[in-house]
C-alpha cells in the first residue's frame, strides 16, 4: 500500500490546493476505535500538517460522523452561528464516504476550512473525481488480499498452507529472537491416511484431515500459528517455557479426536472410528541458532519416531 499512500497524499494536497481549503483529510474510520486522520494535506495553512496516529472517540468528528453514518456527501459551507459544531475553528466542511468494494465505510475524504465557503458544483464533482480515484485503490488492495489469503490457505481445511506457514513462522521467529523466547514447534500426521482413502473413501480421508485440522485450531493457543504442510502433514508454532507447553497441546488434540464425530454420507461403510495420529515436538531455546528449515526437520524427525513406536 505504500505507493498507493503516496499517491493518495498526492491527491489529498492537490483537493486541498484546488478548493482552497485550510486543510485536507483522508479519514479512516473503524466501528470500535472511531476516526483516526490516515493523512493530511501538507500545505502552509494547514496547522496540523503530521498525523498523530491516535483514533478520536466515536462520538467526536460530527462532520466525518455523518458521512459514515449517511454514507453519502455532506456540504456545511458556513457553520459560524453554529458553534456547537464548530471544532478547531473550523466552520465550513465538505466531505465525500470512501467505501470499501463490499459496501462497508472506509472513512472520509474531506476538506476543513477556517473560513465561509461556497463551492460551486463542478468543484463538488471533482471531489468525487478524488474520491473514485481512492477507491480504485481499495478495489486492488482488495483483490491482492483475497488473492494473497488463497495463495496461503489450504483450501480442504482452512488453515494456512506451507507457504503461509512458514510466512507467518519466519515472523515469529524474528519477534522470539528479539525478546528472548523460546520456540517451540510440533509435528502432526494422520495415521494411517491410506486406510481412511481406501476403506471409507476419499471424502472420508478428507473428513479426516478436516477432523485434525479443527482438533490443532481448537487446542492451541491465541499465539500460536498452525497450517497443514503436506498431504497428512500439519504443524505448530509458537512460543513456549518448555516442553510441557508442547505435551499439553497434543494432548488436547489428541483428546479432541477422541470424541470427534465423522458423518461422511458417501462412506463405503459406517465409520466407527476416530481420526489418530502421531506427534513430535521440540524446544528450541533463546538464543535461537537454528533456521526454520531445521527445525521443521528436527520435529518432523520426533514425529517419525512416535510413528514408529506405535506400529509396533
Amino acid at each position: 500500500m505504500m505507493a498507493s499512500l503516496e499517491k493518495w497524499q498526492r491527491v489529498v494536497d492537490l483537493m486541498t490546493q484546488l478548493l482552497g481549503a485550510t486543510a485536507g483529510y483522508v479519514v479512516e474510520y473503524n466501528e470500535k476505535l472511531g476516526f483516526r486522520a490516515a493523512l493530511t494535506s501538507q500545505n502552509p495553512e494547514n496547522p496540523s500538517p503530521k498525523v498523530s496516529g491516535k483514533p478520536q472517540s466515536l462520538d467526536a468528528n460530527l462532520y466525518c460522523r455523518r458521512v459514515v453514518g449517511s454514507k453519502s456527501a455532506f456540504y456545511e459551507p458556513n457553520a459560524s452561528n453554529k458553534p456547537e459544531v464548530v471544532e478547531d475553528g473550523y466552520i465550513s466542511y465538505f466531505g465525500v464516504p470512501l467505501m470499501w468494494p463490499n459496501g462497508v465505510v472506509f472513512g472520509t475524504l474531506c476538506v476543513f476550512d477556517t473560513k465561509a465557503t461556497a463551492y460551486e458544483n463542478t468543484l463538488q464533482e471533482l471531489m468525487e473525481v478524488f474520491r473514485d480515484l481512492i477507491e480504485a485503490d481499495l478495489r486492488l488492495y482488495e483483490q491482492y488480499e483475497i488473492m494473497r489469503n488463497l495463495s496461503m490457505t489450504d483450501p480442504l481445511t482452512g488453515m494456512s498452507n506451507r507457504a503461509g506457514f512458514e510466512l507467518l513462522a519466519q515472523q515469529k521467529i524474528r519477534i522470539a529472537k528479539r525478546y528472548h523466547h523460546n520456540i517451540g514447534i510440533i509435528f502432526i500426521d494422520l495415521d494411517d491416511m491410506k486406510h481412511w482413502n481406501d476403506d471409507y473413501g476419499h471424502a472420508a480421508g478428507d473428513a479426516a484431515l478436516r477432523a485434525v485440522a479443527k482438533a490443532i485450531t481448537d487446542s492451541i493457543r491465541e499465539v500460536d500459528i498452525c497450517g497443514r504442510i503436506g498431504g497428512d502433514e500439519f504443524a505448530v508454532l509458537g512460543y513456549v517455557r518448555n516442553r510441557g507447553d508442547l505435551t499439553t497441546i497434543i494432548t488436547r488434540v489428541r483428546n479432541a479426536l477422541d470424541h470427534a464425530k465423522l458423518t461422511v454420507p458417501t462412506s463405503k461403510s459406517p465409520i466407527r472410528e476416530t481420526p489418530k495420529i502421531s506427534s513430535g515436538a521440540s524446544v528450541f531455546f533463546d538464543p535461537l541458532d537454528k533456521s526454520l528449515e531445521d527445525m521443521m526437520a528436527i520435529a518432523d524427525l520426533e514425529m517419525y519416531r512416535d510413528k514408529k513406536s506405535r506400529r509396533k
